[in-house]
């Protein structure tokens, strides 16, 4: 690695960190507002609570306390649960983990990419990651994404090092960031046909005699099997759980989506082409793929490739419904995407052609190149302008005054569209109530267990019968066009 590139990557990663540290206090609403606030509720238990990583809470619970099953090892929410221990209180702490966790990644993409795909690949891949819309958003947001990324890349890195040199420290970081990966996010996974492929090619047939590989797997599995077998235990505790760890379930699900058009249309067009990738980076993407479809160096990065798609059709159903279960297909794009590029510069500066030919390929190249940062800065500076954010200000508004207003003791139905996040900024555990299907009846059943308060950011959804209800027959603290809250 010589000067120029240390300089080069140190400085992308440097940028790309302190881009991400703007507004780095803003209210975790932006992206995926539901799973961040679950994720945050999950951290700010384990600060109050007690730091037993092993009995996650979250704050959904009602008169229980709150355990939650069917969820991901929560290591993330517990590092930024002890920098709470550390430093206080403060929500941009959960924010900055993911940040460093991005920034871990993106150094061992860089070398993971330049170990099969030479410099020049290395360090278009890097830029391309680094300032990717959808990576941006989800590498500074309150939820695992980023961790998960982190531990799939450094899995992916470890073990290529191991396969080639071997050594006792290769092993135990491989092993490590592996069950990690697998911990951290289930679906990674799928993450072991690449890891295969590198057993396969090195050992053959000798594969079975292996017995470190037997013991990385018998770690690495063993684990994870044992968490996830902890976590449907959690769920039978108090009946809640974020996700189904049923196999049946996914399947079901799976051959659903599998037999419409529109999960096609909607995950490989509308999200991965035109969102992740950003249209131009979807072109090189695909090219990407036909300049190396017969390079078998890069079969580990096909691989990869082909074990994220077989992870999109396993777990379709979240794939199409949640727009970040797709960001694990840009990490194995951008080095396709970095490789098309750094491909087609050296085609055309050594291209045999003259005169209008020549001139429209380089301008063509030109135009698509620039084009990327264009609109990855449109993107990005997009999705963080404040007026993007302003119609999920009255989830803090409201949360705030409840907080204030009432008994830490009080249990508080937070009626949105069935996620935590007025729970989350009332800082009060009580039940959530989908705004669509809230009712006179839900609401009295619900007080009957115990809740003291009703609030909702979603008066132009729920039926007026009920709020005339409410306001008619309890104490309203406050009621704006954004939000009623109301003492039952």
């Amino acid at each position: 690695m010589s000067s120029k590139s240390i300089i080069y990557v140190g400085l992308t990663i440097m940028v790309g960190f302190f881009t991400r540290l703007i507004n780095i206090n803003q209210p975790i609403l932006e992206v995926a507002g539901w799973r961040q606030c679950y994720t945050a509720s999950i951290a700010r238990n384990f600060y109050y609570n007690g730091m037993n990583i092993f009995y996650p809470q979250v704050l959904s619970g009602g008169v229980t306390e709150g355990y939650i099953g069917g969820t991901e090892f929560n290591l993330y929410p517990f590092i930024v649960a002890i920098l709470y221990k550390l430093f206080g209180f403060h929500e941009y702490l959960g924010r900055l983990v993911s940040i460093i966790a991005f920034c871990g990644g993106a150094f061992f993409l860089y070398k993971l990419t330049r170990k099969y795909a030479g410099n020049t690949t290395g360090l278009v891949t890097l830029l391309f990651y680094t300032f990717n819309p959808y990576i941006f958003f989800y590498s500074r947001s309150f939820q695992p994404e980023s961790t998960m990324l982190f531990f799939s890349i450094t899995m992916l890195y470890f073990f290529s090092e191991w396969i080639d040199k071997e050594g006792w420290w290769r092993f135990s970081l491989m092993t490590l960031c592996t069950t990690l990966a697998f911990l951290v996010k289930l679906p990674t996974i799928c993450l072991g046909l690449p890891l295969m492929y590198l057993c396969l090619k090195k050992y053959k047939l000798n594969i079975l005699t292996q017995w470190k590989l037997w013991l990385f797997t018998a770690l690495s599995f063993t684990l994870t099997f044992l968490w996830y077998r902890h976590s449907r235990y959690l769920q039978s505790i108090d009946g809640i759980a974020l996700n189904s760890l049923s196999f049946s379930y996914y399947m079901k699900y799976s051959v659903y989506f599998l037999t419409n058009l529109p999960f096609y249309e909607k995950v490989f067009y509308s999200e991965v082409f035109e969102k992740d990738l950003i249209y131009i980076g979807g072109v090189f993407f695909i090219l990407g793929i036909i300049f190396t479809i017969r390079k078998k160096e890069f079969r580990y990065i096909h691989y990869w490739l082909l074990a994220i798609i077989i992870y999109f059709f396993l777990a379709a159903k979240e794939v199409e419904w949640h727009t970040y279960y797709t960001i694990p297909i840009i990490i194995p794009a951008s080095i396709f995407i970095g490789f098309a590029i750094s491909s087609s510069l050296k085609l055309i500066t050594t291209y045999n052609a003259t005169g209008i030919k020549k001139i429209a390929l380089q301008s063509l190249f030109i135009l698509m190149t620039v084009s990327l940062p264009l609109i990855s800065y449109h993107k990005i500076t997009g999705r963080y302008a404040t007026k993007r954010l302003e119609k999920d200000y009255s989830v803090q508004v409201a949360g705030k005054i409840v907080d204030e207003t009432s008994l830490e003791t009080d249990l508080v139905i937070g009626c949105i569209w069935g996620g935590p996040e007025l729970l989350y900024y009332s800082n009060r555990r009580g039940w959530t109530m989908d705004s669509n299907s809230c009712s006179i009846e839900r609401i009295e059943s619900r007080r009957q267990e115990g809740a003291d308060y009703f609030v909702t950011t979603k008066q132009d959804v729920i039926d007026n019968s009920v709020l005339d209800y409410l306001k008619g027959k309890y104490v309203v603290i406050s009621e704006t066009n954004e939000y009623l809250i109301v003492k039952l």
